[in-house]
């Protein structure tokens, strides 16, 4: 199947419903596909959470018109708050003005932009969110070619479980998972459900239309919070290219398998829009609605992964203190001072929550090399992917355009240059925080997870926005009759800097691969084709009411999630209730005087069928002895409790006798 019609619905349901909201809401936004999915996330989970409610299944269709209702109930809200407000205005000039005040949920009226301009600015953001799908997608084998890493058979479960039960509910759509109701961001799953392709096809569909969805973010980030200029869309056409250098986001999203959280990176350029919005004072203070729909664009981007949220929280306490010094330095050191002492305050507060409330998220070892071999890393952003090098010359322009934008951000005193300064500082120190294993380091980052890889967005972000303000100083260096020479030279660098490195094999390319297709170079795939097709032929033959029990490390999640057979163990993680983790440990003892009562109360509501067994060279007892321990009682059950039915080479499904 050509990977074309799928990621092109991924896209359009990533990005229409919020841009159709947008619209319904008359939000007067620059770049309003940048700023849509962040809305989309929060319209999914209050559609998800009233479907719950109201007994609705979650399907395509039921997602649709619910859409289609808000986004129409939203739009008469609108109209009649504008009438409203007609009755008590006199002119039709101030029934505009305050039309625009009270209605619209961005920023003061966008620049005055020609249609033609916007056209071109949207259509380049898009077209560079295109060529990194296109790239990253070179080397998968195919929009349905199931990706090897370990945290991609959990959502691929999690999505089927949402496709088969109908429930899209914050809380209760991984209950089958989890044993009882538990918080999840299901927001990407509840995406990947409604696709019309089989699971495996949305959620390679849906994971590349998020990165094609990061640079038009970008873009809206930077034209939300930079000043009028005639270059403007230029710098925010060149920011949407920029966004393509960097490497960590679609390493969690095509190796790691770490897909909310890429999700969660799409909306963090608005929500870092957003909070720079509310704070800025040039326009004077933001209306009431204005405000309202900045805050919900936040609220948005914290349900599609909590964890972006603190990156969100570091850019809000370093305004708050770049405010403070600005003000101290212009004479309102009181003022100042306060604003100061509570981003401080803020600061430790963080941190002390972190080390109480976080301590158990700290789960990302520290690499093996230096603290200077991991900073050079963290400046390239190179992920912590051997095969993946770390080569300067992509983000050699990105970084001197940076420093000239801190430069004259700070000669300026400009209180939101400052603020991207410190938060690429703060986000390197972050970076390398995480290895230091000291419990301050260790709380630092402890929201991240300990990944640098979830630290990294915040440098993009950061970085590009200094990019720009670089860019600016060097264009308005020559004067308003003409560009200077070093302006041309620094727009030149970046637009051949990009265009060379989306088709570098040893990026994007190379790593659209090493969870698809070139195993070797970086893991060892849970499941192999050849086991994959065994799994989806025996699935489609075993009868209805049949349930699949096996060390899920072997592939066996597939049997759910791609062949709708329930399966004992539908994810790879660690059993999460007590009856399932008898199962795990004493599966072998069923029949035998040393069965327990729990075993067997554990085993009769589960009613396992089937038992499947994978001897291979990729089977989770050799690619991860330590993790498939835990399932030992499975690996044990004897050879007379079982009937083989099917084979081929090291795999093998058997009916099983429960013998309880």
């Amino acid at each position: 199947m050509s990977s074309v019609l799928p990621v092109l619905c991924g896209a359009v349901l990533l990005g229409a419903p919020g841009y159709l909201m947008l619209c319904a809401l008359d939000v007067r936004l620059r770049l309003r596909w940048g700023w849509a999915p962040a809305v989309t996330v929060l319209l999914t989970v209050v559609l998800g959470a009233l479907f719950r409610v109201l007994g609705i299944r979650w399907t395509l269709l039921s997602a649709v018109i619910g859409i289609v209702l808000l986004v129409a109930l939203a739009a008469v809200v609108r109209l009649a708050l504008q009438r409203r407000t007609a009755r008590r205005l006199t002119t039709s000039t101030s029934t505009s003005t305050s039309t625009s005040t009270s209605t619209s949920v961005g920023v003061p009226a966008p620049q005055d932009w020609s249609r033609g301009t916007a056209a071109a600015v949207t259509g380049a953001s898009i077209l560079s969110g295109a060529l990194v799908a296109a790239s990253a997608a070179r080397r998968m084998g195919g929009i349905s070619t199931l990706n090897g890493s370990f945290d991609s058979f959990f959502h691929l479960s999690a999505a089927a479980f949402i496709r088969e039960r109908g429930d899209a509910s914050f809380t209760t759509a991984l209950s089958d998972i989890y044993g009882e109701p538990t918080f999840y961001p299901v927001v990407f799953d509840d995406l990947v459900a409604i696709l019309p392709f089989d699971v495996i096809t949305a959620a390679n569909a849906m994971m590349l239309a998020m990165l094609a969805a990061i640079p038009p973010a970008v873009a809206a980030m930077v034209v939300g919070v930079s000043r009028p200029a005639r270059s403007a869309p230029l710098l925010v056409a060149l920011s949407a290219g920029a966004a393509t250098l960097f490497l960590s986001t679609p390493a969690m999203a095509l190796v790691m398998g770490l897909w909310p959280i890429v999700l969660g990176v799409v909306c963090l350029p608005p929500a870092i829009a957003a909070v720079l919005m509310l704070t800025d004072r040039r326009h004077g203070a933001p209306g009431v609605g204005t405000a309202a729909g900045l805050v919900l664009i936040v609220i948005g981007t914290a349900l599609a992964h909590p964890s972006v949220l603190f990156s969100v929280a570091v850019v809000a306490g370093l305004r708050l203190l770049a405010g403070g010094i600005e003000r101290m330095l212009g004479g309102g050191r009181l003022r100042g001072l306060i604003e100061v002492c509570a981003a401080l305050a803020a600061a430790v507060l963080f941190v002390a929550g972190s080390h109480v409330l976080l301590s158990g998220m700290a789960l990302t070892k520290p690499s093996l090399d230096g603290v200077g071999s991991v900073l050079g890393e963290i400046l390239l952003d190179s992920p912590r992917i051997p095969a993946v090098p770390a080569l300067l010359w992509p983000m050699a322009a990105l970084w001197i355009l940076a420093m000239i934008g801190a430069a004259a951000a700070v000669r300026s005193r400009e209180v939101l240059g400052a603020t991207a300064a410190l938060g690429l500082l703060a986000s390197l120190m972050l970076g390398v925080a995480t290895q230091i294993d000291h419990p301050l380091a260790v709380a630092l980052v402890n929201p991240w997870y300990g990944a640098r890889e979830r630290i990294a967005p915040l440098m993009m972000c950061m970085l590009v926005l200094l990019m720009a303000r670089g860019l600016l100083a060097l264009l308005e260096s020559g004067g308003r009759r003409r560009r200077s020479l070093p302006g041309a030279l620094a727009v030149g660098a970046v637009v051949v800097t990009v265009l060379i490195a989306l088709v570098t094999p040893q990026r994007l390319p190379l790593m659209g691969s090493l969870a698809y297709t070139a195993y070797g170079v970086q893991l060892t795939p849970y499941v192999t084709s050849e086991e994959r097709s065994f799994i989806e032929r025996t699935a489609q033959e075993l009868p209805e009411g049949s349930v699949v029990l096996a060390d899920p490390l072997d592939g066996a999640t597939l049997y759910w999630s791609v062949g709708g057979v329930e399966t004992v163990f539908p994810t790879m993680s660690r059993p999460l209730t007590r009856e399932k983790t008898l199962i795990a440990h004493y599966a072998h003892r069923a029949g035998t005087d040393e069965a327990s009562v729990e075993l067997c109360r554990a085993l009769e509501p589960v009613g396992p069928t089937h038992l499947y067994r994978d001897t291979s060279e990729a089977s989770g007892q050799r690619i991860n002895p330590e993790d498939s321990e835990r399932w030992r009682g499975v690996h044990d059950i004897p050879e007379s409790r079982l009937t083989l039915v099917d084979a081929s080479g090291p795999y093998a499904l058997y009916e099983l006798d429960p013998a309880c």
